[in-house]
């Protein structure tokens, strides 16, 4: 996990505090591959219906492990083909009803596959942004994840530009799991796209297992780094 795609180019600092404090509360946003419910976007090798196992449970459970003196609190919301713009309303609805620290919204990928105005998506990302800030939360963006299929179906560079420039916006920071599931590709780790169907199973577990791991040590270096 190359260091630089594992901590936040910026500090967290609603994440922070409350790690001092000692209690984080989590709320993780997103389409399928968040909820556990992955299909079509990523081809079909992609497409698995693991809700308790997806990245950010494994994420909690890693954040548990490696912090166990700490409180650690996930809420997870969204559904499969769901744009931004359809994830905006739940977001808000979140952040009135219960105090988060942290927000994560994956998105992105649903946009792209349909051919969605970036700019529409831009201006989705920056009402949410504005949510989290006056919510005292800090967001953090996470892009789609890398797949061959993708890659030849959908240009996801426009997206991509859009996510990254939102991290202009104070308290809003860029995962890039695009690049890190893409360099697992490339070297051979984690490659779902080429396992045989008997190893399916077990290569969706260790995606998920590594960005939990990916993920924990980028919201615990919030704490440490900055």
């Amino acid at each position: 996990m190359p260091t630089d795609l594992i901590v936040p180019s910026a500090s967290l600092d609603h994440v922070a505090a409350a790690l001092r404090k000692g209690s984080l509360n989590i709320l993780a946003l997103g389409s399928g591959s968040t909820v556990g419910d992955s299909g079509g976007a990523g081809g079909p090798a992609l497409r698995v219906q693991t809700p308790e196992h997806s990245f950010p449970f494994q994420m909690l459970e890693m954040l548990r492990s490696m912090r166990p003196a700490l409180h650690f609190n996930l809420v997870v919301r969204g559904g499969r083909s769901m744009t931004a713009e359809q994830m905006l309303p739940i977001l808000r609805r979140e952040l009135a009803g219960r105090q988060y620290q942290l927000v994560l919204w994956q998105t992105g990928t649903v946009e792209a596959v349909h051919g969605l105005r970036p700019d529409a998506l831009r201006g989705v990302l920056e009402d949410g942004a504005d949510a989290a800030d006056e919510a005292q939360a800090d967001l953090v963006l996470i892009d789609p994840q890398f797949s061959r299929f993708l890659r030849a179906n959908a240009d996801i560079s426009p997206y991509e530009t859009v996510l990254e420039q939102m991290t202009s916006t104070p308290a809003v920071t860029l995962f890039h799991r695009y690049d890190l599931t893409e360099e697992w590709v490339n070297n051979g780790q984690i490659d779902l796209e080429r396992a045989g169907r008997d190893m399916r199973d077990k290569a969706i577990t260790l995606l998920n297992d590594c960005l939990g791991q990916a993920l924990a040590k980028y919201v615990l270096s919030a704490a440490t780094e900055h």
